[in-house]
């Protein structure tokens, strides 16, 4: 028998709630504000917690994935740069300043 539709956006809703909060604590980490980035996120879920239009929920639920996405994105970015940045620093010679002689 299949689980009731309530009991689905609850685990599903569970799971983004953590990866949020996981994602607040690492760019918290980041620059230092970890502890109000968990506390936003807490505090997002929590005002919605009550809500019942699966509509509502459901734009909820996209909102906060496109989030974890594009944040996902955004680090894949950076994290390729750098790692292009590096490569570069690495291969190159250093230059020789010419002379007029």
């Amino acid at each position: 028998m299949s689980q009731p539709v309530v009991a689905t956006f609850k685990k599903s809703t569970v799971h983004i709630y953590r990866d949020c909060i996981r994602l607040a604590r690492y760019i918290g980490d980041m620059n230092g504000y970890a502890k109000n980035m968990s506390k936003q996120v807490r505090i997002v879920f929590r005002t919605n917690q009550f809500e019942i239009d699966p509509k509502k929920i459901e734009e909820q639920k996209t909102d906060a994935i496109r989030f974890l996405t594009n944040f996902m994105q955004h680090e894949a970015e950076r994290m390729a740069r750098n790692q292009k940045k590096a490569a570069s620093e690495s291969t190159q010679t250093p230059r020789t300043r010419s002379t007029l002689d």
